[in-house]
């Protein structure tokens, strides 16, 4: 069977596995596409969360925060924050600060400047000045009264050991920091020190294309993707025998269908030693698996790209004790933009771990789980006594087997939080695990930062009575800075006792907010606000750091005396409501009017340095807010419930899309029918070539166009053809006219009606006259020769035709 050119098109397609889905779309078929997109989303809108609304929309002033700016002529670049009994160690550029966790005063400094010689080898290495610095990637306190640090230094990374004296820092010992600092300071590393040992992941060369997870003198496999693929370290913690490592990287076993970005967690056993000979600096424990943050459903939808990941926390769920990392992911960033947050089991990493393995037998087959029968013994991945004396066929497998073939799932079953907001996205988080609240019960409160300065406060209400739902509740959204700055780290610190209360209410730690330029200390409530006057109002806040004071009569905080106890206080995280408190309560309605501030108008808009112009545009709308101040002027903190008064749903958007796309489609074809109608042409035009001449065909087919068209000045030239023609022929009179000699050329002597030649010609109308023009001895017409224009020949051929051409 032939097939045309479409025919071998769509076959070709339809032998591919994976391919560009925009290709060939036509505009019926990009319909039908959207058609059913649109009706598969109206069909599961309840399985995708939509944006929840946080109860209160924080803006703080200057009284209501600790900072501390650094240097203030050049940007510091502030990243690593540690802890030091009642001291925080803030990394920075060229310096390491340590602030007070009280106030973030300073209290003394470590300077610690690239040399000369290491700035000029940076700068002819092609880099700009501002990376040819020192910044500080590495902060370790390995005993009371040392410091490990560890910096870029200039692309020439380098570690030094500190003694901590009472006023300064005193260098002990210094080292080459390849493969456990980073060169760039944008590179994404990370490191943790257990058992005296220092395990990094990082890359291990100035170009950044040799990533390594690292302890002295074991890594990765160098140069493979199998291992490694471009990834993007987040954070690392130690557990039991093994120590965790979370990543982003190109999916290796997504390569032959393009290229995505999975998230992982990949583990190395921290008693290997590596294995015999070539393997005796290699570990042989690396194994990694996928992480699954996805809303689910029958096409799940997939955050890939982890940012941060959360200290290890260990606390009680529904009938479930579990340990759990909170980690934040992001769709790609020319995706639908979208963030989330999900929660992984430590005992599910551990089960992938202990599953089955993925491998591809070629390089175009597909990814695919490895037989039990084919796993070596011992098994490859697991802590051994003495890795040095595995055998060959263990340490053979697992260098091309490190990938697990299971993913690990969501905690809940799927995302605790879900924003999709193209102003922002997620970068960090920070989880205050376990808070208790007045009955017992346990609630990890999520402290998430972005890209626009934002700090978003959530709680999952259902994860005191169930470890498979999720409602989640945003109590705070709260505006830190005066502009737009990413959020690099976020930590919370308590000191080693209360702080003095307060009103009867007690703080009891701190949110440290870490940007570019600034740390940022808050407090992690706002209980006791004065405008938060009734038990309604307290509890409907659903914050397990709140609940209401019947004795007292008020809101008051986590740590209060008595704290657990029902009788004296009211709340209920998992509905925001209480028997005790009065019915007729309407949420988010405080007392006092104040210049309401819409938290969504300026997220929409943008706004971040003028909400006087939010102010002026929601005059003469009635929203109450509260001012803790209660002064007009004072910048401090202003609550606002976040209320949008024209809300549509979403299934009353996705119906206005669709209608509208079906009517325009309509216009569309009907418009450009009617244009094709009224502006067609005729069908002479449509022939190919017209006004193109082919003399040949009209000779033959004595068809004679141009003079059935006007002429303008015409030029007639004549033009004579030759044109084989074969005619009747006399009889031979001699028999050896037909012999072989007879058809040899002789010399011609004369041109005569008999002479012999080649060819002969006829003009118009196959004259028969008997006059000749000259010819040369191959037969050709001698045309320049004045000698008639009929010709003959006895052999039977003969050719006239002319033709006249006309020039316009």
């Amino acid at each position: 069977m032939q097939l045309n050119e479409p025919q071998i098109k769509r076959k070709m397609s339809t032998s591919r596995c994976c391919h560009n889905a925009n290709d060939g779309f036509t505009t019926i078929g990009a319909t039908q596409v959207f058609l059913v997109l649109t009706l598969f989303v109206i069909g599961n809108l309840s399985a995708w969360q939509e944006n929840v609304r946080p109860k209160l929309y924080v803006e703080l002033g200057p009284e209501d925060v600790l900072k501390f700016l650094g240097n203030e002529s050049v940007v510091d670049h502030f990243k690593l924050v540690t802890k030091d009994g009642n001291s925080l160690l803030v990394g920075a550029r060229n310096i390491v600060y340590n602030l007070s966790i009280h106030d973030l005063s300073e209290q003394q400094r470590l300077v610690w400047q690239s040399t000369e010689d290491d700035v000029k080898m940076c700068i002819i290495k092609g880099k700009a000045e501002e990376a040819c610095q020192n910044y500080i990637r590495i902060m370790v306190v390995t005993s009371p009264g040392r410091l490990f640090v560890c910096g870029t230094n200039s692309f020439r990374p380098m570690c030094n050991t500190y003694i901590i004296n009472e006023y300064n820092y005193t260098q002990e010992a210094n080292k080459s920091g390849q493969a456990v600092c980073p060169y760039d300071p944008h590179h994404n590393s990370t490191s943790v020190f257990a058992d005296n040992e220092l395990y990094s992941g990082t890359v291990a060369d100035f170009s950044g294309s040799d990533p390594i997870i690292y302890r002295e003198p074991l890594q990765t496999e160098q140069y493979d993707s199998l291992s490694l693929n471009a990834p993007n370290f987040v954070s690392s913690f130690t557990q039991g025998d093994f120590v965790y490592f979370f990543f982003r990287e190109t999916a290796v076993e997504y390569i032959n269908c393009g290229k995505a970005i999975y998230s992982r967690v990949a583990r190395v056993c921290k008693w290997d030693k590596g294995g015999p000979h070539r393997f005796r600096n290699r570990w042989t424990s690396f194994l990694k698996s996928r992480l699954n943050c996805s809303i689910p459903g029958e096409y799940p939808f997939y955050f890939n790209e982890i940012q941060s990941a959360s200290n290890l926390v260990e606390g009680h769920y529904g009938q479930t004790s579990a340990k759990l990392i909170y980690g934040v992911f992001n769709t790609p960033t020319n995706s639908i933009p979208g963030s989330a947050v999900c929660a992984f089991s430590l005992q599910k990493i551990a089960d992938t771990f202990e599953g089955n393995f993925k491998e591809q037998s070629s390089i175009n087959s597909n990814w695919l789980p490895v037989n039990n029968a084919k796993v070596p013994e011992p098994r490859p991945g697991s802590c051994h006594n003495d890795s040095r004396t595995l055998p060959e066929p263990t340490l053979n497998f697992i260098k091309t087997h490190s990938l697990m073939d299971e993913n690990v799932p969501a905690f809940f079953g799927q995302p605790i939080l879900v924003r999709t907001s193209t102003i922002y996205r997620f970068t960090q988080i920070a989880v205050d695990a376990q808070i208790k609240t007045p009955g017992g019960k346990t609630y990890d409160v999520i402290f998430i930062g972005t890209d626009h300065g934002k700090i978003i406060k959530s709680v999952n209400a259902e994860s005191a009575d169930s470890d498979a739902k999720v409602s989640s509740v945003v109590i705070e959204e709260i505006d830190v800075l005066p502009k737009s700055e990413p959020i690099r780290n976020l930590e919370i610190v308590r000191t080693m006792q209360y702080d003095q209360p307060k009103d009867g209410s007690y703080d009891d730690g701190k949110l440290i907010i870490v940007t570019d330029s600034q740390v940022i200390a808050i407090q992690l409530h706002r209980c006791h606000d004065d405008k938060i006057t009734s038990c309604s109002e307290c509890v409907a806040l659903q914050d397990p750091y709140c609940a209401w004071d019947k004795i007292a009569g008020k809101c008051r905080s986590h740590g209060a005396p008595r704290w657990l106890e029902e009788n004296y206080f009211y709340q209920n995280v998992a509905t925001g409501q209480h028997a005790a408190c009065p019915s007729a309560y309407t949420p988010f309605t405080f007392a006092g009017k104040i210049n309401s501030k819409d938290a969504n108008v300026g997220e929409q808009k943008g706004y971040r340095d003028d909400m006087d112009l939010l102010d002026s545009r929601r005059q003469g709308k009635d929203q109450e807010i509260i001012n803790i101040m209660g002064d007009k002027n004072f910048e401090g903190p202003q609550i606002s419930a976040d209320i949008i008064n024209a809300q549509y749903t979403v299934e009353t958007l996705v119906m206005a899309v669709l209608a509208g796309s079906i009517f325009s489609l309509l216009v569309g074809f009907f418009t450009g029918y009617f244009c094709g109608r009224r502006c067609h042409k005729d069908e002479d035009d449509n022939l190919p070539y017209p006004d193109t001449e082919y003399e040949y065909f009209e000779q033959r087919q004595n068809v004679n166009r141009i003079q059935a068209e006007p002429k303008l000045l015409p030029q007639v030239e004549e033009v004579t053809y030759a044109e084989p023609v074969l005619l009747p022929q006399p009889p031979p009179q001699n028999k050896m006219q037909h012999s072989p000699k007879s058809t040899l050329r002789k010399p011609m002597h004369h041109h005569g009606p008999n002479s012999e030649t080649l060819f002969q010609f006829q003009p118009d109308g196959y004259n028969t006259q008997q006059t000749y023009r000259g010819r040369d001895n191959f037969g050709t017409l001698r045309s320049h020769q004045v000698m008639g224009d009929n010709y003959r020949r006895g052999d039977g051929f003969s050719t006239t035709r002319s033709v006249k051409k006309v020039y316009l």
